[in-house]
């Protein structure tokens, strides 16, 4: 790394002498030169060099004097010096020692340079002349020339300072030049910036003029005018601002004494413009249906420039209005009295309820009556603004409006919507209405809570309604929130705001016969009446009252209203306020309900005795009464309501459901399904009382199915309606959680663990059948199992059990046992081995006798199934399937093949129904005996082995996969046996290759 890191040097060295020699091309010229010149260190210099070329041979030698390949020849500069005679030193020291050669003869060579530099300028910048256009003279070989000529480098210098002298001289000359033109072009712009001052002077004097005499026409034109006509008002609005506009201006600012006569005349006029306005807009608040001159007077205001501040002020009054109404309800006085003034106007203490609600939704009719007064009016100013075009500058109103900021307190945070003025005004009132109701319910800590929520039924009904007459002109509103504008002639104007499109009669309208001129529009001449026939049509468009029923609840305005628990405006509080009282009623039986059995032992300390006390049948039928009288309130004739309120009243029942579900599920016992059942198949007392809490829980079920027909349908037959029906509709879908809440609960803690208990034992006394109940021995008794054994207990199932539960759950149980009684038997007759003729016969005639038993178990419970729907009919189908199983005779011919016998058995239709265990246990009857049987590999009994295949709860499939298992287990072990010398066989041998090829594909069959 060294060698090459001195080379790098050495090279570059060499490179920099290569450079500096090929300036003075041989020794000889750079001797004459310097001998010629009479300076002292020109001939140092050059004898400096000579010696350098004397005492370095190899610099001639390999061409360093030359610039052709500099990189070359240092390299073969330099390797020759780290090859010269030096053996008894090492490779770096040789590098050394040349590298310190070279840097002695370039600090040589940089000396020769920069005499040379001083003494012979021309032969160093030659170059940088030549660039620059000067040629310097040269020898024919390239080199400087010995002889000057009379030309040399003094000559050459002096010429350029000649030249540079020239060129000041000539700047000199053309900036004098530029100064003159500079002058003249000045005092030019400066007589024409005279003259221009001049001509603007006379242009603002005629402007002025211009002004003054447009302020007396149009002031003049002021005097003619009657400001109790409206198109009178609105050319008067119109001159007032253009009067107003010119007073502005800075020219009409001074003095002047023609304008200081006109200022007073026109100020007084555009008081009086605005006077007649604003009447015209106050007679608009108190009449909002009188909207005839709401177009002129918005017209007046656009002229003045004042039209958002007087469409904010509208909505500002009607906002007002809305308030007060609002309050006008919300009065504490008046929700505190109505109690009292219920009672003195009822005959007698029965009519208070049904009083106290007429007055509740009377006082609730009379604030939709003044809140709708308020909509209906921004509602018409909207479709106006809408409509309304100027005629000179067709802008339209809305635009206007849209275009200057909105009020602070008319912005939404968040609105996606374009700007509509109603949408702005809904929410602000939605805001302030929850704010009324967060106060009144916050009243004296409060108090009025009850009174304030009992008017929430009909409040929703009247607000529903409100809603409704909203959505009644819906094409309309599709039409003006979409942003367009109808074409109201060529002028403009307002055409489209007759009465019939805005879908308004006022009674004192002007009749054809008493104005002839009111029967066509002004600007009727510019439209068409194909448009006017077109507006027409939307007041005759009308909607059936489900879609309108349905768009009520999917409109924005009824969203706003009703709110959320985020946003929390408009009724929401009161909602929230209403549900709270009423989950509070509803829930407030509850704390009677399974108390603890409290006794006292004999030093009177309190104890717990036992199980829990149970309500009796009047506290459940008190749950509902409450029930029904909570759902009531959303019938309009018994609590003044709507309808579509019981989805949110049928939560509540939820939630008290809910409740008393986990009170019943702790006053169970909590025996479990162990201390359920005594020995001889009866109740034990723990069982008995749980049986009784699924009999309470039966009953408030019943109660919760019938009580929706009972509230909305019973009470008005035979004249019930359809809003009716799908009342109680909807409130049963809403109480279906309860009811599948019961369901669930009855059969987890109670139902689930007494058919446990029950199948437990079954499957002792089914094991039973293992003890040689099916050997050829002739006895009737063994004969008949299934009839002496079974059939006595179902019997003894059905009457000290099943019949003391409610018919619905006695139905699930029959159902479990039945199921589990006939995989669990036909899992236990598959593993009896051997299995002759006869054996086979009995089984068929015990299988007849287990379906007649437990269809008979089925029909005692008291359910409408039949043993053959018993979870989609599969363990019935298994029941018939195995009659034909036992007298399959696919091995009686010796010759086929194990592959052959396995698709032939496949192709069996009652092969489908049964599970893979029962097939492949039945065919280890047919097998060797060296052929074990599973339960002896796994080295259990066969009821062990058979209540690993179904659980106690009557499930079936876990198992299969393990039954497999083991079967290949015993495959493996009796192939291992057949090899062994002197091993006896009886039985099929082809049973095992059967059961290898036919196990997959039947569990691939289960599967799927």
């Amino acid at each position: 790394m060294d060698d090459s890191f001195n080379a790098s040097r050495h090279r570059s060295s060499s490179a920099s002498i290569a450079d500096t020699s090929a300036k003075v091309t041989n020794p000889a010229s750079v001797v004459s030169n310097t001998t010629a010149n009479p300076n002292d260190q020109a001939a140092a210099a050059a004898a400096s060099l000579q010696l350098l070329l004397r005492e370095d041979n190899l610099l001639m030698e390999h061409g360093l004097t030359e610039s052709k390949n500099p990189d070359q020849v240092a390299f073969r500069y330099a390797a020759a010096l780290l090859q010269e005679d030096d053996t008894s030193s090492s490779a770096k020291q040789r590098a050394d020692l040349a590298l310190q050669d070279v840097e002695r003869k370039l600090a040589l060579v940089e000396s020769l340079g920069v005499k040379l530099s001083r003494t012979s300028p021309e032969a160093v910048a030659g170059h940088l002349l030549r660039l620059h256009g000067h040629h310097s003279p040269s020898g024919p070989d390239g080199g400087i020339s010995e002889v000057d000529d009379g030309a040399g480098s003094g000559s050459t210098l002096q010429a350029v300072r000649e030249r540079a002298d020239r060129l000041e001289r000539q700047s000199e000359v053309l900036e004098n030049v530029a100064k003159r033109v500079e002058g003249s072009l000045q005092r030019g712009l400066d007589r024409m910036d005279t003259a221009c001052t001049r001509l603007e002077r006379v242009l603002n004097l005629s402007s002025t003029l211009k002004m003054i005499l447009r302020a007396q026409f149009e002031n003049s034109k002021l005097q003619n005018y009657d400001l109790e006509d409206l198109r009178d008002l609105t050319r008067a609005a119109a001159s007032v601002s253009i009067l107003e506009d010119l007073f502005k201006k800075p020219e009409l600012q001074h003095k002047i004494a023609i304008v200081e006569r006109l200022r007073p005349e026109a100020t007084a006029t555009a008081a009086a413009v605005r006077d007649a306005a604003g009447a015209l807009l106050e007679k608009y608040y108190m009449e909002p249906t009188a909207v005839q001159q709401l177009g002129a007077t918005l017209q007046v205001y656009f002229h003045l420039a004042e039209l958002p501040v007087a469409v904010w002020k509208a909505v500002d009054f009607a906002h007002r209005k809305a308030e007060e109404a609002t309050r006008g309800l919300w009065n504490p006085s008046t929700l505190s009295g109505l109690t009292e003034q219920a009672r003195k106007q009822a005959k007698d203490s029965r009519m208070v309820a049904k009083k106290l609600i007429q007055l509740r939704l009377e006082l609730a009719e009379t604030w939709c009556e003044g809140i709708s007064e308020a909509t209906n009016s921004v509602r018409n100013l909207q479709r106006v603004l809408t409509r309304k075009t100027d005629p000179e500058s067709r802008k339209v109103f809305i635009d206007v409006v849209a275009g200057n900021p909105v009020p602070i307190h008319y912005e939404q945070p968040k609105s996606k919507r374009e700007f509509s003025l109603f949408a702005l005004f809904w929410a602000r009132f939605c805001r302030t209405l929850s704010e009324i109701l967060n106060e009144v319910l916050e009243h004296d800590h409060g108090k009025l809570v009850d009174d304030v929520s009992a008017f929430y039924p009909s409040v929703r009904s009247v607000s529903k309604n409100l809603v409704g007459q909203l959505h009644e002109s819906l094409p309309i509103a599709a039409y003006e929130e979409s942003g367009a504008a109808p074409t109201a002639g060529i002028l403009g104007g307002s055409l489209a705001l007759d009465d019939s499109f805005l879908q308004l009669a006022s009674a004192g309208a002007p009749t054809q016969m008493d104005n002839p001129q009111a029967a066509h529009s002004a600007d009727s001449w510019t439209q068409t009446r194909e448009t006017a026939t077109a507006s027409s049509s939307y007041a005759k468009a009308g909607a059936p009252s489900s879609a309108l029923s349905s768009a009520i609840f999917q409109s924005s305005q009824w969203k706003v209203l009703t709110s959320n628990e985020e946003e929390c405006s408009g009724l929401y509080p009161l909602q929230k306020a209403f549900l709270e009282a009423c989950t509070e009623r509803l829930c407030k039986p509850l704390q009677y309900m399974f108390p603890e059995n409290i006794a006292l032992d004999d030093d009177g300390v309190p104890v717990n005795s036992g199980l829990s006390l149970l309500p009796s049948k009047y506290d459940v039928q008190r749950f509902d009464e409450n029930i029904r009288e909570e759902l009531s309130l959303a019938d309009p004739k018994e609590g003044g309501g709507e309808f579509t309120a019981v989805t949110m009243i049928a939560e509540c029942v939820v939630d008290m459901i809910s409740q008393f579900c986990v009170r019943a599920r702790n006053a169970l016992s909590g025996s479990g399904d162990d201390n359920y059942l005594k020995a001889d198949w009866t109740m034990t007392e723990a069982l008995q009382h749980d049986r009784k809490v699924a009999a309470i829980m039966y009953t408030l079920q019943t109660y919760l199915k019938s009580g929706p027909e009972k509230t909305f349908v019973a009470p008005y037959r035979p004249s019930t309606s359809h809003e009716q029906e799908q009342a109680a509709q909807m409130c049963l879908a809403a109480l279906q959680p309860a009811l599948d809440e019961i369901d669930n609960m009855v059969a987890e803690v109670i139902l689930n663990p007494l058919c446990r208990a029950s199948n437990r034992r079954l499957a002792d006394v089914m094991a039973t059948m293992h003890l040689g109940v099916y050997v050829d021995s002739g006895d009737d008794d063994h004969s008949a199992f299934a009839q002496n054994r079974l059939a006595p207990i179902y019997h003894t199932i059905a009457e000290n059990i099943l019949s003391k539960f409610p018919p619905p759950y006695a139905s699930v149980v029959a159902a479990n046992i039945s199921s589990y009684s006939i995989y669990t038997f036909v899992s236990n007759a598959a593993l009896i081995r051997p299995l002759s003729e006869t054996a086979r016969l009995h089984i068929t005639q015990d299988l007849a006798d287990l379906e007649l038993s437990l269809e008979q178990l089925v029909m005692k419970g008291g359910g409408s199934i039949h043993l053959n729907q018993i979870r989609n009919g599969k363990p019935y189908s298994e029941l018939r399937s195995v009659r034909q199983m036992l007298f399959w005779n696919g091995l009686e011919q010796r010759s086929k093949s194990s592959q052959d016998i396995a698709k032939g058995l496949l192709r069996e239709l009652w092969v489908r129904d049964l599970r893979p265990s029962t097939i492949i246990h039945f065919l280890f009857t047919y097998a060797p005996s060296l052929l074990s049987s599973p339960h002896h590999t796994k080295r259990v009994k066969p009821e062990e082995y058979a209540e690993k295949l179904v659980t106690l709860d009557g499930e079936v499939n876990h198992g299969e996969e393990d039954a497999w298992m083991v079967t290949m287990s015993c495959c493996d072990s009796y192939q291992q046996r057949a090899t062994s010398a002197g091993a006896t066989q009886d039985g099929d041998s082809r049973i095992s290759q059967i059961l290898l090829s036919l196990g997959p594909e039947l569990l691939r069959r289960r599967r799927h």
